[in-house]
């Protein structure tokens, strides 16, 4: 990203904060360049934040901003070599979580087992829906992250920010997610959209139905709800349609 671009961001931000945008402009600043951050206040310490300790504070009771706006700056701010593929933005949703064991008193602190075998836990999770960069890195561009809280799952979540990703980049993309993404409230967004594809790793144990065939006129019984069954682990028909395609130096084919 250029000097140009970035210094345009920065203004663009700077106008998206309503209230207190001066001390919230520095918060954001200091984040850039702190390492491990304790509590808000340790950030009046960093070379960027001008103003008294008790500002910190200030700013985050009273401090307002668009985050919309904010938001809708961030797709067109990611480096201009992202990771795309066949001519689509490549996109990915996971949840992450922040332990807290110790902050008994914290608001809506939840359980963050994932699986009935994992240790207790306690604290926060996050909704990460990010831009991936670069082929063979771990280096993502952040588009939304939102804390999941207890009245709601990941899926949930993640259902909305793709949402609103739709909105705010048309170009032609695609989301990727693990298994916890399977649930069919999730799945069924895709069909809504035009420029928003899904691909979601599915439990191998899954079994698909096709659509069903209608049942003659004048026959007895209810229509059929589900037709053939598709077990991903045993498929009995090729493929409906078969792709090959570059990626870095490799070549992949998919089937479907």
């Amino acid at each position: 990203m250029t000097n140009t671009k970035i210094s345009e961001f920065r203004k663009a931000v700077y106008q998206s904060l309503r209230r207190r945008a001066d001390i919230l402009f520095d918060l954001i600043d200091a984040l850039t360049v702190a390492g491990q951050v304790n509590s808000p206040v340790t950030l009046s310490e960093q070379k960027p934040f001008r103003r008294k300790f008790s500002s910190v504070y200030d700013g985050l009771e009273n401090g307002e901003m668009d985050i919309g706006k904010i938001l809708s700056l961030l797709p067109e701010c990611v480096p201009e070599d992202s990771e795309t593929i066949a001519g689509y933005r490549v996109y990915a949703v996971d949840a992450t979580p922040n332990e807290h064991e110790e902050a008994e008193t914290l608001p809506d602190r939840g359980v963050l087992k994932s699986n009935q075998k994992d240790p207790m836990r306690y604290g926060h999770k996050y909704s990460w829906l990010v831009r991936l960069v670069q082929f063979g890195t771990s280096w993502v561009a952040p588009v939304d992250v939102e804390r999941i809280d207890t009245e709601t799952t990941d899926t949930q979540l993640a259902a909305v920010q793709v949402q609103e990703l739709d909105l705010r980049d048309r170009h032609r993309k695609v989301i990727v997610a693990d298994s916890r993404y399977e649930e069919h409230r999730f799945l069924g967004l895709f069909e809504r959209f035009q420029h928003t594809f899904g691909l979601i790793r599915l439990h191998g144990n899954r079994v698909l139905y096709e659509v069903p065939k209608q049942k003659p006129k004048g026959s007895c019984g209810a229509p059929r709800k589900h037709g053939k069954s598709f077990k991903l682990h045993g498929a009995h028909r090729a493929a409906d349609r078969c792709e090959t395609f570059s990626l870095g130096d490799q070549t992949v084919r998919v089937q479907a």
